[in-house]
């Protein structure tokens, strides 16, 4: 396994003895390169709809709720002892 800061200073040191003439087509090889890295990613998931039809719909005041719960729930761990 190589030092990624190393590795990238190498070529970077390469690319100032590449002639002036063929660094379009090392311009156009790294592109390639970025465009395959970019359509192989994997796509976003979302998480959207994940509480959908748990019975959270049915709560009328469902703000009141959390912070009814979240009360609840800090009386609780400052009572624990450690």
């Amino acid at each position: 396994m190589f030092n990624t800061g190393i590795k990238i200073l190498e070529m970077k040191r390469d690319l100032e003895e590449i002639p002036h003439a063929r660094l379009a087509e090392v311009d156009r090889y790294l592109k390639s390169l970025r465009f395959k890295k970019k359509s192989k990613a994997k796509q976003l998931q979302t998480l959207k709809g994940i509480w959908a039809n748990k019975g959270f719909e049915k709560i009328i005041d469902i703000e009141r709720e959390i912070s009814s719960s979240r009360i609840e729930l800090g009386q609780q761990l400052l009572s624990k002892k450690v």
